[in-house]
Order: C-alpha cells, then sequence, then structure tokens
C-alpha cells in the first residue's frame, strides 16, 4: 500500500498579507507608468514650424511677404522677424501686442506693416508683412525667431526676396 503524505495548510502566506502585497505592487506600478508616461507627453518646448506662400517685390521700395500655415498657433507677439539686407544689415520687426503693431530697428527695412486677415491675433495663412525699404537693392533674406526661446522657426520655402 502506499504511504499518503500529510500536506501541511500553514507553509503559504496568509490572506492579509497576500492582500497587502498585491495592493502595495499595483501601487508601484502603477506610479511607474505615471512617471513613464508624463516622461514622453510633458510639456514641449519645442519652436513651431512654417512655411511662407509667397516673398515678392511690389514696387521699388516695397516688398511683401506672406505667410503659410505653422504647425501650431503663433502670435504676433511671439515672433521676431529678421531682414538681412544685400549689405548685411539686420533690421528687427517685433510687434508689441496682436493687433498687429509692427516695430522695425536698424538695417534698410524703414517701416512694416501687418496684416492679420483673421483679426484672431494668431498668424494665419495668408497674413501678411509689406515692408518699406530704403531704396537698396539686392537679395534681401529672412529669418523668423520664436521670442520666447530664441531658436530660429524653420520656415519652409523661398526665404529671399530681390529688390
Amino acid at each position: 500500500m502506499r504511504k499518503i503524505r500529510n500536506i501541511r495548510k500553514d507553509d503559504a502566506v496568509s490572506p492579509v498579507i497576500a492582500t497587502i502585497l498585491m495592493v502595495a505592487i499595483t501601487v508601484v506600478l502603477a506610479a511607474v507608468l505615471y512617471v513613464m508616461v508624463m516622461g514622453m507627453t510633458g510639456t514641449s518646448t519645442t519652436s513651431a514650424s512654417g512655411n511662407w506662400s509667397a516673398m515678392e517685390k511690389l514696387d521699388s521700395t516695397h516688398a511683401k511677404l506672406t505667410f503659410g500655415k505653422f504647425t501650431k498657433d503663433v502670435s504676433w507677439t511671439d515672433i521676431k522677424v529678421i531682414v538681412t539686407g544685400p549689405s548685411g544689415a539686420d533690421s528687427v520687426i517685433t510687434f508689441s501686442d496682436n493687433t498687429p503693431t509692427a516695430t522695425v530697428s536698424g538695417g534698410n527695412v524703414s517701416a512694416v506693416s501687418a496684416s492679420d486677415l483673421a483679426s484672431n491675433d494668431v498668424i494665419n495663412s495668408g497674413d501678411s508683412l509689406t515692408l518699406t525699404i530704403d531704396g537698396t537693392t539686392g537679395v534681401f533674406t529672412v529669418k523668423v525667431l520664436d521670442v520666447q526661446t530664441g531658436d530660429v522657426i524653420s520656415m519652409v520655402g523661398t526665404t529671399t526676396f530681390t529688390m
């Protein structure tokens, strides 16, 4: 006849300890998952990118720069436009409010008129800048900077116009 072994029932963890361990493991896993997800979707400090739909000479002293689309909403006060003339002199165009009211300093650009077609304080496709040039002729280069970070905003399309 076979011998039947007696199984001891007190070798297992008590139900109370098992429940506490399961809750603790669940809390730790939830905390790790939360940290991982927040690390992936945290606040983004990357600049927007956009494009120019046109840069054209209107007459001997005026040029029009027309914005295309941006990857995220960009208000007028978020940008600074740098126009570098043929001699290397920079004209810095800033916006004091979202009306938009433009101020220009230095370089070959003497005045700027901004057009916000939708009147929504955000630069949309079709919004434009009309520049008054001081009579200088040659190739002008345009770049857009993010005011907060100082980074150049990548603008697809032509970045020059000729006067």
